[in-house]
């Protein structure tokens, strides 16, 4: 929105407000009633809702970009939209909309993972069917616009819904037994799905820059899976080794290489599971490389939350209490922190 502080703050600011008025105006206009009740909206105003959602889309983006921007009511709107033009139930066949129907589900996704919280699609949106052939292999490509195959997308949106669901049944105190069910055949599905990879950092021009970010995407699916769903401990053996094969791959993509600009979302989750001091050194070295060259903000704000996660999850676990379930049916005090702070966060960087 600045240009990289090229731009005056005084035209940028006003730019903004003009955008949200007219948003707002055209909001308004909107018939919400008529529009749920139908389940999609009369065909002569279809172009201009499309327009509408293109906008709200792309306007959350700039926010996510600023300082202090909240990215949640934009998806909050674009998911209203979505139900309005009928997207969550068939692929618009305008590139421009189809191109905004996938940013808005990556993101949906995304956000919902870094608040702890259910994605607002519902779980029968269409891009949340696996189908790579339709999504990534024809124009736009999902894989090439996030860096994530379609199909591992899905997964990460079940990944998503099944942390919810375990963290409702443990404030409830029912057991969890079906729900670990369909997370250890998520986890069948999911290795299947990644068999040909193995978590070995390439070596040097061995693998294109897109395929080593489609395989940190992977393991991050693996590393939520054991944190979220499976509730495995930070200092556990297999959240470390998912975290040093992130890592790893990681330091095989070089600032400014194209696709590593959609690596925030993965490099972060992982970072906050450091531990020793060289992984988190690492950690703060990387951060450093990406924001020397991508200049958003946010990325800032993420890093002082994972500094304040390290900081106090630290004196957590040397008084003892990290140790995992502590009664067998409650988050440890660890977890039950590092939600209350990704629940209350604002900042999102995509």
């Amino acid at each position: 929105m600045l240009n990289f502080g090229l731009a005056s703050i005084d035209l940028a600011a006003k730019r903004q407000q003009r955008m949200l008025r007219t948003l707002g105006q055209n909001l308004l206009s909107i018939d919400a009633k008529a529009a749920y009740d139908a389940g999609t909206i009369v065909a002569s105003n279809t172009h201009e809702r499309e327009a509408l959602l293109t906008a709200v889309v792309l306007q959350g983006i700039v926010v996510a970009q600023s300082a202090d921007g909240v990215l949640e009511p934009h998806i909050k709107c674009a998911s209203w939209l979505m139900q309005a033009v009928g997207y969550f139930d068939e692929i618009p066949q305008n590139p421009i909309a189809r191109m905004t129907v996938q940013r808005f589900g990556m993101v949906d996704v995304m956000l919902a993972i870094s608040r702890q919280r259910r994605p607002y699609a519902p779980q029968n949106f269409i891009l949340n069917q696996p189908d790579q052939h339709r999504w990534d292999t024809t124009e736009p490509s999902f894989h090439k616009m996030t860096g994530c195959p379609q199909p591992l997308m899905c997964f990460l949106v079940r990944i998503a819904h099944l942390a919810c669901d375990v963290s409702d049944v443990l404030e409830t105190n029912l057991h969890q037994g079906a729900i670990l069910n369909k997370a250890f055949q998520l986890d069948t599905e999911l290795r299947a799905w990644g068999s040909a990879y193995n978590g070995i950092p390439p070596a040097q021009g061995e693998r294109t820059p897109l395929d080593i970010l489609t395989e940190c995407f992977y393991w991050t699916a693996h590393l939520l899976l054991a944190r979220r769903v499976f509730r495995d401990q930070t200092c556990s053996p297999r959240v470390q080794h998912l975290v040093h094969v992130c890592f790893g791959l990681m330091d095989h993509l070089s600032t400014g290489c194209g696709p590593d600009s959609s690596l925030p979302q993965p490099f972060y989750i992982a970072a906050r599971e450091a531990i020793s001091p060289e992984d988190r050194v690492w950690v703060r070295q990387k951060h450093e490389s990406m924001t020397a060259y991508y200049r958003e903000q946010q990325r800032n704000s993420a890093m002082e939350l994972i500094e304040q996660i390290w900081e106090t999850t630290d004196k957590l676990r040397e008084l003892g209490s990290g140790s995992g379930w502590l009664t067998g049916i409650k988050l440890s005090i660890v977890d039950s922190y590092v939600q209350a702070l990704d629940r209350g966060a604002c900042f999102f960087i995509f």
